[in-house]
Formats: structure tokens, C-alpha cells, sequence
């Protein structure tokens, strides 16, 4: 069965780590994503699986066989590339054989393999077209027809959507899933877009500088970030320093710079006195009254932007002079609180993470360059 093992894996250029001593484990008929900012050593992690690239340390494993020395054509593995590869001299059939035809791929069997990889991505009307003559997900569906042609059971997308269209892009990224689990294909999907990951996955590999940050299922990224990075990057969270003034089984009570006391729910490993960073999801919390008289997890403030989006609002509180958050909610929730205006927010202790402060410094914690 097509499952993908990567065990410390490196790639330098010169004293770089383009990639810095991974591991991963993809199991058949898993559909994961390598998630992270640009340059943070997705695709090089992708050409090393597909033998693109030769790892200076470290193990590919495919099927329980080491890869390491095995070419990129003996490894039965599809490529859907970002920049849309496809011959501009040849039409849609001619593209999509064309894999088959240097293969030496029996005639009866390569246009039974070609014309239903077609048909599965839609473009069985467009058969004699020429690259010229389609358009940017066509393209895209060219590539994915012509990977899928190859009866290959792993498949290897590049920022496969990055050059369509938004509205293009939020289906078609629905069509690639589909086909990968109707076929049973093990997919492995590069992205820096963290709504694009969260919406194919059933794992996410966050990645940056090189390193693996987080594994795990979508909700467990959200709902559980380990990294004050991930908590950063997959979504939105507001971010306060403090110092632990309390831990107990019951929680770990934090103050932070603006006075604020945040209580949160126990972890291991936080001391009295210690300097922390707390992260809220900025859609969390609940916009209550202003004769609240509530201890803990209270943040107030003045509302000093609001912005109609549709679904949501945006609102800006200026805390004091020093520190302003950002919050997101449904429109007729927040709506009433017009610039100038003093509003409320409690968060239960769940709500708010509780982090070591970086050794780095939060900004460059944060960074996503």
C-alpha cells in the first residue's frame, strides 16, 4: 500500500538547510498537506518524495522500500505541478497520453487510463483543445488528468491552486479531494494558504525555516496549537504577554502587561513568576455588558475601527495606550458598537493558550518570513 515515510531527512545548500532533519509518516489513502510561508522548504520536501531531489541525509521510504537511490520514474508517483506543465503544442488528449506513450504503455490500455482520467476531471468536451484555448483551471485539470493516467496511487500536488481564481480555487480544491478518495489515492498537497489546507486535509504538516513545527488533524492545529507559530499562522489569535501569578490543578492564573488576569486551564510545565504569551482566537469570547464584575478573563476597552465584511465584522479595541486587539464576529453582534465606544469581552479559560515566552522573542516566534 502507497504509504510515505520520511526519517530525518536533509537537504543543504552549503551551510542552508533548505530542509533541516524532518520526519513523517502519510498512510494509504491519507490526503496531507505541507503547510507553511514561502521558502519554508515545502516543495524541496516534495521533490525529495518524488526523487526530484536526492535528501543529503537521512531516508524515503515508499511501500516499506527505501527510495533514496530509486529514480523518479520507478517510484509510481503523479506530479501536478503549479505552474501548469503541459505542452502548448499538444491538445488535451496528446497531453494526457503523452506520460503513457514513452512508457510504451499498451494503445488499448492507454486510452482506457487516459480517457477516464478525462472524464474524471471534466474535460472529456475539451479533448482536442489546445493549451491556448483553455483556461487557467483547465490547465490545472490537464496536469491533474495526466498524473491520474498514470494509475499512480500517490500523488504530489505543488501549489496546485495558487494560480486560479478564488472562487475557482475554493472549488476546485473540493474536486482534487473527491477524486483522491474516490481513487483511493495517497495525495500529499503543498501550501502556504492555511484555509486551503484546513478545507483538503485529514493531516496538516506545518513547516517553517526548513523544520516541522506541528503534525496533526486540522481541528487539532486550531483547537490546540503547540507552537506560538501555528497559533499564528493557521487562523487569527490575539496575543498578550504576562507573568504566571498563579498554577494549580484548577488552572494557571496570568496577569498581563495592561493589568488584564487571564485564567486558563492547567498544563504542565508553567511556574509562578515565569514570563508567558497568551493567545486567544480572535472570534472567541463573548461581548457581554459593562456591569461586569467577573475576576478573570475580562479584557476591555474603545472600539477604534469596525468594518462590515458580510459574514463578520471587524472591530479594533484599543486596551490603553500601548495595545490594541482585533476581533472578529457576526455583524449584529458588534455592529452597535460605533468608534468611541466602550465594549466588554469574557473568554472562558479554555479559550486562552498558554505559551513559554520564546527564547527568540515573540516577534521573530511569530515571524512568518
Amino acid at each position: 500500500m502507497p504509504e510515505i515515510k520520511l526519517r530525518d531527512v536533509s537537504k543543504r545548500y552549503g551551510n542552508f538547510y533548505a530542509v533541516k532533519r524532518i520526519s513523517l509518516e502519510v498512510e494509504d489513502g491519507e490526503y496531507a498537506t505541507l503547510l507553511g510561508p514561502s521558502g519554508c522548504g515545502k516543495t524541496t520536501t516534495l521533490k525529495i518524495i518524488a526523487g526530484l531531489k536526492r535528501p543529503d541525509e537521512g531516508e524515503v521510504w515508499i511501500n516499506g522500500r527505501l527510495m533514496n537511490d530509486v529514480p523518479p520514474e520507478d517510484r509510481g508517483i503523479g506530479f501536478v505541478f503549479q505552474h501548469f506543465a503541459v505542452f502548448p503544442f499538444m491538445n488535451v488528449w496528446e497531453n494526457v497520453t503523452y506520460g503513457l506513450r514513452i512508457r510504451g504503455v499498451d494503445l488499448i490500455k492507454m486510452e482506457k487510463a487516459a480517457w477516464d482520467a478525462i472524464e474524471l476531471v471534466g474535460l472529456t468536451d475539451k479533448i482536442l483543445a489546445y493549451p491556448n484555448q483553455l483556461e487557467a483551471h483547465e490547465l490545472q485539470k490537464v496536469g491533474l488528468a495526466r498524473a491520474l493516467a498514470t494509475g499512480s496511487k500517490i500523488l504530489l500536488l505543488d501549489e496546485p491552486l495558487s494560480l486560479l481564481d478564488f472562487k475557482v480555487r475554493e472549488k476546485f480544491r473540493y474536486d482534487i479531494r473527491r477524486l483522491t478518495k474516490e481513487l483511493g489515492i495517497t495525495a500529499i498537497h503543498v501550501t502556504h494558504d492555511q484555509e486551503e489546507a484546513m478545507s483538503v486535509s485529514d493531516k496538516i504538516i506545518v513547516m517553517k525555516k526548513g523544520e516541522i513545527v506541528q503534525i496533526g488533524k486540522p481541528i487539532e492545529l486550531y483547537e490546540s496549537p503547540e507552537k506560538l507559530f501555528v497559533a499564528n499562522f493557521i487562523g487569527e489569535s490575539n496575543f498578550y504577554i504576562g507573568k504566571v501569578v498563579e498554577v494549580s490543578k484548577n488552572g494557571i492564573i496570568v496577569e498581563t502587561r495592561e493589568g488584564i488576569r487571564f485564567k486558563a486551564e492547567y498544563k504542565e510545565g508553567f511556574v509562578h513568576g515565569e514570563k508567558v504569551v497568551l493567545a486567544i482566537r480572535k472570534e472567541r469570547g463573548k461581548v457581554v455588558e459593562d456591569d461586569v464584575e467577573d475576576e478573570f478573563n475580562i479584557v476591555s476597552g474603545i472600539v477604534t475601527f469596525n468594518r462590515y465584511l458580510g459574514p463578520i465584522s471587524r472591530v479594533r479595541i484599543r486596551i490603553d495606550k500601548r495595545s490594541e486587539i482585533e476581533i472578529k464576529k457576526v455583524p449584529k453582534v458588534v455592529n452597535k458598537y460605533r468608534v468611541g465606544s466602550k465594549i466588554f469581552l469574557r473568554y472562558s479559560p479554555k479559550e486562552v493558550h498558554v505559551f513559554h515566552y520564546p527564547k527568540e522573542g515573540l516577534e521573530e516566534a511569530l515571524s512568518v518570513t
